[in-house]
């Protein structure tokens, strides 16, 4: 039977063809292929990743005993290093007593002996700026312009030495013999700078000797050192 379609041409329902929904389909398909594709390789990369770390700090927490070994030697060869320092300044600037009693002994003359040698301790009054305790300053006088003097007691290390003197060929018990022997060496006064002497006339298992007290001001190097 022939079937004739009356319908104005503007009336007559469109037919639709599948090919873009099919279309669009298969680029949705593929869309999320891609997206799944991209995703399982990105995870893959992640584990790959993580993997790597994870091999990273297993080395570095193997390696930290040892990094910590390491740092701890280089911190003894640091100590190690002042040390050494220290003990080379002060073997090169310390008073070797041996030397200086075997100097006392040399420049003493044959009428003279020692009684006692010893390292001791004298104060001295000193002058000294005065700090000003706001400015952490030597204070100025206002008229003279020139910073405030005062007097302070400090204790210097000193050598002593004490012995006697009997009358020399001269038939005299003088103690200078001694004294210019002892202020007059060159290696002597590098380390000791003498002090007034004293001395007093008096008796030695019934001889007529002479007393004698000298003091030296220990030089600053040398006290460093010691």
């Amino acid at each position: 039977m022939i079937q004739i379609n009356l319908l104005p041409h503007h009336l007559r329902p469109i037919k639709r063809t599948p090919v873009p929904y099919i279309a669009v389909g298969i680029l949705a398909v593929l869309a999320v292929a891609y997206i799944a594709f991209s995703f399982i390789s990105t995870q893959a990369q992640i584990m790959g990743k993580q993997t790597q770390l994870a091999a990273h700090q297993k080395e570095l927490e193997e390696m930290k005993a040892i990094v910590e070994e390491s740092n701890q030697l280089e911190k003894r060869k640091l100590q190690l290093a002042d040390k050494i320092n220290t003990i080379q300044e002060i073997a090169s600037n310390r008073i070797v007593w041996s030397r200086e009693l075997f100097n006392l002994s040399r420049l003493k003359p044959d009428n003279f002996w020692y009684s006692e040698i010893l390292e001791s301790s004298k104060s001295y009054s000193v002058q000294q700026p005065e700090i000003d305790p706001k400015t952490g300053k030597p204070k100025i006088n206002e008229t003279t312009k020139k910073p405030e003097m005062k007097t302070v007691s400090i204790t210097k290390p000193i050598l002593r030495v004490m012995g006697y003197v009997v009358a020399g060929a001269d038939g005299r018990s003088d103690v200078s013999p001694l004294t210019d022997a002892l202020s007059s060496d060159p290696e002597f006064v590098k380390m000791f700078q003498m002090e007034p002497p004293s001395f007093s006339d008096t008796e030695f298992e019934g001889f007529p000797v002479k007393k004698f007290t000298l003091e030296f001001q220990i030089a600053p190097e040398a006290e460093a050192g010691q």
